[in-house]
């Protein structure tokens, strides 16, 4: 861990900034959300959401874990 990087509770770093330090919020603004259909044409209940960058269609709750392709800079 480096100097300016604590543990938290849950063994997640926290990253402590300076006072003109600035926090970049680098997550997709996913497109959507879309309703999910079956096979047969019915909704689901759920619904997913697109990476704008790389297509990739994951369930609304999902986004925090999603796979991006190789190519996006999401990944």
């Amino acid at each position: 861990m480096s100097t300016n990087e604590s543990e938290s509770q849950d063994s997640t770093a926290i990253i402590e900034a300076g006072d003109d330090g600035v926090i970049l919020d680098d997550s997709p603004e996913w497109e959507g959300p879309f309703t999910e259909f079956n096979q047969y044409g019915q909704p689901t209940g759920h619904t997913y959401v697109r990476c704008p960058e790389c297509g990739i269609e994951v369930l609304e709750s999902d986004t925090p874990t999603a796979s991006h392709r190789p190519a996006c800079r999401f990944k």
